[in-house]
């Protein structure tokens, strides 16, 4: 469990209670903003990524053997969705800082391109969660969007560490042929320490 303490801007805003988050469980906080990944995927980016974990599995080496097996071509292993290919930047040159302050422990901004969900401040947040369900393979030539930010759930939760709520997230990823890849659910706890 990855531990985040948020200090100078804090996850959360005064005017909300959790009972006005958990009256936001199904809305998408997308704002209807679409995030592109960065690069289109390549066949040297998938081999990279299996050779060190010695991944020998043909479909993601031979586009001859993948397209036997009915893919499309050489197909991007399922791990590497997540941690590579749905990656776009957060920020490039000439655009306006994410930290504004010279803090140490600044957070950085939690919904760049979309809407705030409705949360009593926390100071501070962990991961506790994440599932993946895919549909259709990645396969190299793809270039995968992430569309929406629906709130599938929020359970509020005494722990010892603090009060708060277990906030589930629900994203998908899409090909450049508007056909789903994934579902990616993700949950973090967001507290204040008792």
């Amino acid at each position: 469990m990855v531990e985040k303490k948020f200090t100078s801007n804090p996850l959360g805003n005064p005017k909300y209670t959790w009972d006005d988050t958990l009256g936001a469980i199904g809305k998408d906080f997308s704002g209807g903003n679409e995030i592109l990944a960065d690069e289109v995927i390549e066949y040297t980016s998938v081999v990279r990524l299996c050779e060190p974990w010695e991944i020998g599995n043909p479909i993601y080496w031979s586009e001859q053997v993948a397209k036997q097996l009915g893919y499309r071509g050489v197909v991007a292993p399922l791990s590497a969705l997540r941690s590579t290919f749905l990656k776009a930047s957060g920020w490039k040159p000439g655009q306006k800082t994410l930290f504004p302050t010279p803090e140490p422990n600044a957070s950085f901004p939690l919904h760049p391109t979309g809407e705030e969900i409705p949360m009593p401040p926390v100071t501070n947040g962990a991961f506790t969660n994440m599932e993946m369900e895919f549909f259709e393979p990645a396969c190299v030539g793809d270039r995968l969007t992430v569309r929406g930010d629906k709130l599938v759930n929020a359970s509020l939760k005494r722990t010892r560490v603090g009060f708060g709520a277990f906030v589930t997230r629900e994203r998908r990823a899409y090909n450049q042929r508007g056909e789903l890849v994934a579902r990616i659910t993700g949950t973090t706890y967001c507290y204040n320490r008792e």
